[in-house]
């Protein structure tokens, strides 16, 4: 099993003719993603990487029935693909577009509130179900098949814990990367609660960073669970002085409960396994699975 994304699931790329939505398409077919098709206005009729094209959205939906749309845009032009996916009420909505305009991203977080649809990102590096399919910007040989849900805020740091998973010879379910901006379309409440029902996931790595409510929120939820699966959170950002920026627009301490040592200690308090060192990631996972079987 996984959540959101398997080799069945359908999949077609806005903005495919981009260098970006070129290159991660031809290694999501290389993946064994089913792309069933992309948009490219004025291309309708013609194909690439042997991948159909369609002028618009309605065109492709009224042939194949997505259930995933991966955006490759410019940010002028990202949020009106987003629009344009949630009008046409596809279920899973992955942008990778950075420095999209916050006012543009609140004005969809409303529209998608009314909506079928899910938006992951701005900002996303997508989704990896491991060794199912590939949506998005991340590398998929750091992917080795397991039982460990990652969800995650920090794409570098995300990256080094893989590969500590794979020295210890653990694997992943399926992988979230989030996106990087202090509104995003989907929270880790709703990933969490997703992983939860996914037998094949086993226990839940997350990694977060400063700035936001993002850990705080998930914090509150995990409290609440009657039977959950084992947390291990790493959030990066211990020694980023106040107001300073952390390589995005949504890591930024504006107060106290955006730091570091406050996300501790509440992931703490709701029964989390906390990491206190990036290096130590991969053993925290290795420890936590030995310990359930």
């Amino acid at each position: 099993m996984s959540i959101i994304a398997n080799q069945k699931t359908k999949v077609i790329c806005q903005g495919i003719l981009t260098a970006q939505g070129l290159h991660h398409t031809e290694q999501a077919l290389a993946y064994g993603t089913n792309i069933i098709g992309g948009i490219a206005i004025g291309h309708g009729g013609e194909e690439i990487l042997k991948v159909p094209l369609f002028n618009t959205l309605t065109e492709a939906i009224a042939q194949q029935k997505p259930d995933v749309s991966v955006i490759y845009a410019s940010p002028s032009q990202a949020p009106l693909e987003i629009k344009a996916a949630i009008e046409a009420e596809i279920p899973w909505i992955i942008c990778t577009t950075e420095r999209i305009p916050v006012h543009e991203i609140l004005k969809i977080k409303s529209i998608l509130k009314k909506s079928k649809s899910r938006l992951i990102g701005p900002a996303a590096p997508g989704i990896i179900t491991a060794g199912e399919c590939k949506l998005g910007t991340m590398p998929a040989h750091l992917f080795e098949t397991g039982s460990i849900g990652i969800m995650s805020r920090s794409s570098s740091v995300m990256y080094e814990a893989l590969q500590q998973l794979k020295k210890k010879g653990l694997g992943v379910s399926t992988c979230v990367a989030l996106g990087a901006y202090p509104i995003l379309g989907t929270s880790f409440v709703d990933i969490m609660e997703l992983f939860g029902r996914d037998k094949k996931t086993k226990a839940v790595l997350l990694i977060g960073e400063i700035g936001g409510m993002f850990e705080q929120n998930l914090a509150a939820y995990y409290a609440k669970l009657k039977r959950r699966k084992p947390l291990i959170s790493y959030v990066a950002g211990s020694f980023v002085p106040e107001k300073t920026y952390m390589g995005n627009i949504g890591a930024i301490v504006l107060s106290e409960e955006e730091k570091t040592s406050y996300k501790n200690q509440i992931l703490k308090e709701a029964g989390s396994i906390i990491v206190n060192s990036p290096n130590r990631i991969g053993d925290a996972v290795f420890k936590t699975l030995s310990k359930i079987g």
